[in-house]
């Protein structure tokens, strides 16, 4: 029913996952919370499969911005939605109305693919690539082995610089 929106994000125009819950949150109530009670997991249930037909996000990426639950949560919570859709007419009907409220909110994003969501209207989107993550994730790993080694911060900016000098 959604192959269009699938085309949309399979050229990187995805639709992210805080704006996906974000509408779902503000129509049904909080998907977000600790635990299994009824109706944050019905909202939740219809938040993920909106986050795989119109974000077209993967089940394992939906489940860690869900609390960190298993791909194999989100698995389920397609099958049931898909069933109750065919089964009760309302559900049906929220189903495509929140995907056609999403679908409009689509021009006001960025094409960002994380889950992080502006704190500005006017804050600029930052760039990171996936070398200089990396690089920062190494760095920060090498200061906490230094501090549980009780490695001296001198000397480890020290190790630090000759490490980034180009070699000749």
């Amino acid at each position: 029913m959604f192959a269009h929106e699938r085309s949309r994000s399979q050229l990187g125009q995805r639709v992210s996952l805080a704006t996906i819950d974000n509408v779902v949150a503000a129509r049904l109530g909080q998907t977000r919370v600790q635990g299994n009670a009824q109706p944050a997991v019905f909202n939740r249930q219809i938040a993920m499969y909106l986050a795989k037909h119109v974000g077209g996000w993967s089940t394992t990426r939906i489940g860690r911005f869900y609390n960190g639950r298993d791909h194999s949560t989100v698995c389920y919570a397609l099958k049931r939605v898909a069933a109750l859709r065919e089964d009760d007419p309302e559900v049906d009907s929220l189903v495509s109305s929140l995907a056609s409220e999403i679908k409009t909110t689509v021009p006001k994003e960025t094409g960002r693919t994380d889950t992080l969501t502006r704190a500005t209207a006017g804050a600029k989107d930052p760039c990171f690539n996936e070398a200089f993550l990396d690089a920062l994730a190494d760095r920060l790993a090498m200061r906490i082995f230094d501090r549980v080694k009780g490695i001296d911060p001198a000397d480890a900016k020290a190790r630090d610089d000759r490490r980034e000098k180009p070699r000749p």
